[in-house]
Formats: structure tokens, sequence, C-alpha cells
């Protein structure tokens, strides 16, 4: 008599292939989301810097949603230094407007926790003035 397949074994085959390749699926995808873009170019990091503050500060943003729950108000110009992996090494409020010192110190302790999505050279510093008009965002 010849070796008949087994039937509940020949349904699970495709089953077990196909959860193989969703968990292989899954190992991939959160590797790949995870790394940071590496910059090098001075004019291309503050280009970047700039447009992910600008960005973070759109409706839906997460600096955005924050300035208008802490009731956050003032114009400044803000001098933003970054190091090696997107951090916010210093900042220095240059000037200040139509705003309080308890929104200027919270608006800044914002900026120091805020968490670029790139990397630059190693030992490397970048400076930046950046204005912000915190009066113009849509509350």
């Amino acid at each position: 008599m010849l070796n008949q397949p087994d039937p509940a074994r020949l349904e699970s085959a495709p089953t077990i292939t196909l959860i193989a390749l969703v968990l292989a699926m899954i190992g991939i995808v959160p590797a790949s989301a995870q790394r940071m873009a590496s910059l090098s170019d001075e004019q291309t990091i503050v280009a970047e810097a700039k447009s992910e503050l600008q960005a973070a500060l759109a409706p839906g943003g997460a600096l955005h949603e924050r300035v208008i729950e802490e009731q956050l108000i003032g114009r400044y110009t803000i001098q933003l230094s970054l190091r090696e992996k997107g951090d916010v090494s210093s900042i220095f409020v240059m000037s200040a407007e139509e705003g309080d010192i308890r929104s200027q110190n919270r608006f800044k302790d914002l900026l120091h926790e805020f968490r670029f999505h790139f990397k630059m050279p190693k030992g490397k510093q970048y400076r930046m003035e950046i204005p912000f008009d915190l009066n113009t965002i849509l509350r």
C-alpha cells in the first residue's frame, strides 16, 4: 500500500508558510523604520533641522500639541546647537517678544526634549538661529 499524505498536515503547510512570512516581515520592518539618515553637510543639516521643527509645530505635530495645551505664547529667536545623534545640546534665547518667562522657559524645555530624525558626523556640533512665532500657531 502506498503511503498517503495526511490531509491535516497538507492543510497546515500553507498556514505555517504564511505565519513564517508574516514573522519575517515583522522582523524586517521595524529595523528599517528605526534607521536615521546620516547627514554630513552643514547646510543640509541646518535645512533638515528647520524642516523637522516646522513639521513639529504644524497642526498635528508633537510641539504644536504641547504649545496649545500649555498655552505658550511669544516670538523668539533661538540659537540651537545640535550634536551627533540629533540631540539638542544647547539652547540660547537671542531675542524674546510678546511672551512671558514661563512660556519662554517651557518652550526651551520642549526644544531640549525634541529628537531629530537624523545623525551627524561623530564629534561635530552645529549651531543655527531659528525664529519661532508661537502667537501665529492655530489654536
